[in-house]
């Protein structure tokens, strides 16, 4: 592979900082220099995120390590240069240039070229698109995260996922009847969504329209012992609720994906 890195890199800006879709164009900027313990990517793809959006409309409080003018924060690509200092991931495992990887950023992924810690980056699989690998971190991390290390989801629980159209919603779901879960509930807000769900996975999945209808009522009708565990993406529920619908465990998450 090609060595050559440009001086500068094409990238999506926002026309005075912030605005609406329309203010997003295509600009450059100069390659983002590396710090220590840090590599820089050739982005092959990148994640398109709630959160993007609300940046772009001025909404959204930039950490200090952001870059101020590219959006961005999930996205995959190869890397074509190093620099002084560990470049290790939280398993040990050392980068070199040329690998292939996918990453959670910050941000600045809107662009050609991305610096980022070595820590922040997994090896791509070779089974996964550039595509697929860019989509994995923000929504499918997060929903591991949730339903997992923190909701201690087990085989064989129901489960109820808030915001259950949402990307992180939508990758809960899943992992969810991938792991074994016995019931799955879902609540969204539109019947677009609730369509959506319902063809999701065949079945396995049991979404509910909470402006029409009353989830805890729905799933009673369903099992009447109720849920084990209460997932909230969009932090639209108490946690009364988990005790009228006899769930457990209950974890909340801000709702950005």
């Amino acid at each position: 592979m090609s060595t050559s890195i440009p001086e500068k890199m094409k990238c999506i800006l926002i026309k005075d900082g912030k605005g609406p879709a329309e203010n997003l164009y295509m600009g450059e900027e100069k390659i983002p220099s590396l710090e220590p313990g840090q590599v820089l990517v050739k982005v092959r793809a990148f994640g398109l995120n709630r959160m993007d959006i609300m940046q772009r409309e001025g909404k959204y409080p930039l950490p200090p390590q952001a870059s101020k003018t590219i959006m961005g924060v999930e996205f995959s690509g190869e890397i074509v240069k190093t620099s002084a200092g560990e470049l290790k991931s939280y398993n040990g495992e050392e980068w070199k240039q040329g690998d292939e990887v996918f990453g959670l950023a910050y941000g600045g992924a809107y662009a050609e070229y991305i610096a980022i810690s070595s820590k922040m980056i997994i090896r791509k699989p070779s089974r996964l698109s550039w595509v697929e690998a860019a989509g994995i971190p923000e929504n499918w991390m997060t929903a591991f995260q949730a339903l997992f290390l923190e909701g201690g989801f087990k085989k064989g629980e129901n489960v109820l996922v808030h915001a259950g159209a949402s990307g992180v919603g939508v990758a809960a779901n899943q992992l969810a009847v991938a792991f074994g879960a016995d019931k799955v509930f879902t609540t969204a807000g539109t019947k677009d969504k609730v369509e959506f769900l319902n063809n999701l996975s065949g079945g396995k999945i049991h979404p509910i329209n909470y402006r029409e209808q009353n989830f805890e009522e729905e799933i009673k009708k369903i099992d009447e012992k109720g849920v084990d565990l209460v997932i909230d993406f969009g932090e639209l529920y108490t946690c009364d609720v988990a005790g009228r619908i006899h769930a457990d465990h209950l974890t909340g998450w801000g709702g950005t994906s």
